[in-house]
C-alpha cells in the first residue's frame, strides 16, 4: 500500500481535520481496498469517511460533509496509491530489454499499467488485464486509453509480444469502444513481421472502432519504427532489419492513402506516421491541420510540424535576435535537416546534431540522447558561453539523462553553463530571445 500523503493544501478540509504529511490513508468510505480512480470516486461525493494512521501507528477515522467534487486537500506519494502493474510479456521489439547492462534500476522497469495510460500517456499492452479491469475502465470513464496493438492477427500479435495473452485481449476492444471509451493505438512497426498486408489489416480492422461523423472520438493510430540498439545481439535478442528509407517512403503511401478513405468515410485522418518516419524518408511533413487534435504527439507524431508553426509564430511576435555572445544548441540526427531548415539568426548561433553513439546509429530521436554523447562529441570546440539541450532528454523525475549524466556533469566536463529548453518552436525562440536579454544587462 502506497498511500503516504506527501502534501496538505492549507485551509483545505484535511488541514483543518489535522491531517499531516506523513500520514497514511488506510480506508476510505469503509473499504480499504481502492486505488486513485476509487478515491476519485469518493471525492466527488458530498460525504465522505476516511481513516488516517499517523506515524506512530495511532489510527482515527474522520467523517464528514462536504461540497459535491471538493477535493479535501491532499496528495500521495504515489500516482496510482498502489504498485504499478509491470510488463510481463517478452515483445521483440522491446526498448527496455535492449538496454545495456549496469545502468540504474529504474531503466529496466517496464509497466503496463492501464491507469497510468490515462494519468500520463503511457501505452497497455491489455495482457495482464481482465474482465473486471475493462469493467473499471467503463464504470469510472477511464477514457482515453493508449493501446500497443502492433497488429490486430491474434497470433501474430501473440508472437511478437511473447505472450498467449496477446492475441486474446484484443476482444477487449469491442467491449471499450461499445462503452463509448477513446482509444489511442499504437503500431510498432517491424520490417519484414506486422508491415506490408498485415499494416493494411491492421488498420482497416481498428479504424471500425473509430465513430462516424465526430472527428474521431478521440481515436487514433501512430506507426512508429521499431527501435533497434546495438545492444540487441549481445542481450540475446530476436534480429530485426531497421526499415529503409524506400520502406519509410512505402509507409507514407500506405498511410496517405487510408488516411484519404478515412476522410471520405469517417471524418478523420485517424492513422498517421511517426515524424521519424517522414526525417528518414526525407519526406515533407503534413501540414498542421491534417494532425487534427494532436493525439498522437507524445508519440512523436507532428511534433516538427508544430514546432514549425509555433517557431514562425513565436517569430511574428518576436523574430530570434543574435546574441552577442556565442550559443550552440544541441540537437538529434533526426531534427538537424529540419532545424536547419528555420530561419535561425546564423550570426552567434551554431546547431549540432549529435550520433547516438551509445545505443546505436538506428537510434535518431533527442528524447533518447545521452551525457556521455554530447561531452564526447562537443568537447575541443568552440561552444562559445552556453549550449542549450532539448528537455525532452531528461528523465521526468530528475534533471539526468539516460545514462544517469546530469546537466552539471556535462557542464562541468564542457566547461560551459548547459540550459536545457523546451523542444518547441516558443522554447527555441524565448531561449535565444532571452539570451539576447542577457547580452544587453550584461556588465560592459
Amino acid at each position: 500500500m502506497r498511500r503516504t500523503i506527501r502534501n496538505v493544501d492549507k485551509y483545505s478540509i484535511a488541514a483543518e481535520l489535522g491531517i499531516e504529511v506523513g500520514d497514511k490513508l488506510v480506508a476510505k468510505n469503509g473499504t480499504a481496498d481502492f486505488d486513485i480512480f476509487d478515491y476519485y470516486l469518493a471525492i466527488a461525493g458530498s460525504h465522505m469517511n476516511i481513516l488516517i494512521e499517523k506515524p506512530d501507528g495511532i489510527q482515527y477515522l474522520f467523517d464528514f460533509e462536504k461540497d459535491e467534487d471538493e477535493d479535501i486537500g491532499i496528495s500521495f506519494d504515489s500516482r496510482l496509491m498502489d504498485d504499478e502493474r509491470m510488463c510481463l510479456n517478452k515483445c521483440i521489439f522491446c526498448n527496455i530489454e535492449q538496454n545495456p547492462k549496469g545502468m540504474r534500476d529504474g531503466i529496466y522497469f517496464k509497466d503496463d499499467d492501464y491507469r497510468l495510460s490515462f494519468i500520463q500517456g503511457n501505452y497497455t499492452s491489455m495482457t495482464n488485464m481482465t474482465k473486471h479491469d475493462v469493467e473499471r475502465i467503463i464504470r469510472h470513464r477511464i477514457s482515453p486509453v493508449n493501446v500497443s496493438i502492433h497488429t490486430t492477427d491474434a497470433s501474430l500479435r501473440s508472437k511478437m509480444m511473447g505472450s498467449k495473452a496477446a492475441g486474446k485481449s484484443l476482444k477487449f476492444l469491442d467491449k471499450m469502444a461499445a462503452n463509448g471509451i477513446a482509444m489511442g493505438f499504437q503500431v510498432v512497426l517491424c520490417k519484414g513481421i506486422n508491415d506490408g498486408k498485415h499494416l493494411d489489416k491492421t488498420i482497416e480492422d481498428l479504424s471500425k472502432f473509430v465513430p462516424k461523423g465526430v472527428n474521431g472520438g478521440g481515436f487514433s493510430l501512430s506507426i512508429v519504427p521499431s527501435g533497434i540498439t546495438r545492444f540487441r545481439h549481445e542481450n540475446g535478442l530476436q534480429y530485426l532489419e531497421p526499415l529503409s528509407i524506400d520502406d519509410c517512403k512505402q509507409v507514407i503511401e500506405q498511410v496517405q492513402t487510408w488516411q484519404l478513405r478515412f476522410l471520405k468515410e469517417l471524418g478523420t485522418h485517424f492513422v498517421y506516421a511517426s515524424d521519424e518516419i517522414y526525417a528518414k524518408a526525407g519526406a515533407k511533413l503534413p501540414n498542421i491541420e491534417d494532425y487534427e487534435e494532436f493525439l498522437q504527439i507524445e508519440n512523436g507524431v507532428g511534433m516538427m510540424t508544430l514546432f514549425d508553426d509555433a517557431y514562425r509564430y513565436a517569430c511574428r511576435m518576436g523574430p530570434p535576435e543574435s546574441p552577442a555572445f556565442k550559443v550552440t544548441v544541441v540537437t538529434s540526427e533526426a531534427a538537424y535537416d529540419f532545424l536547419m531548415s528555420q530561419e535561425l539568426p546564423a550570426e552567434n548561433v551554431e546547431i549540432v546534431p549529435i550520433k547516438n553513439e551509445f545505443f546505436g546509429e538506428h537510434i535518431t530521436v533527442s528524447g533518447l540522447l545521452t551525457g556521455q554523447d554530447i561531452i564526447n562529441q562537443l568537447k575541443g570546440r568552440d561552444l562559445g558561453n552556453m549550449v542549450l539541450i532539448p528537455s525532452n532528454c531528461l528523465r521526468r523525475t530528475a534533471q539526468e539523462l539516460l545514462d544517469g549524466t546530469t546537466l552539471e556533469g556535462i557542464s562541468e566536463a564542457l566547461g560551459v553553463p548547459i540550459k536545457a529548453i523546451l523542444p518547441t518552436g516558443e522554447g527555441l525562440v524565448n531561449a535565444i530571445n532571452s539570451l539576447k536579454e542577457r547580452s544587453k544587462n550584461a556588465p560592459s
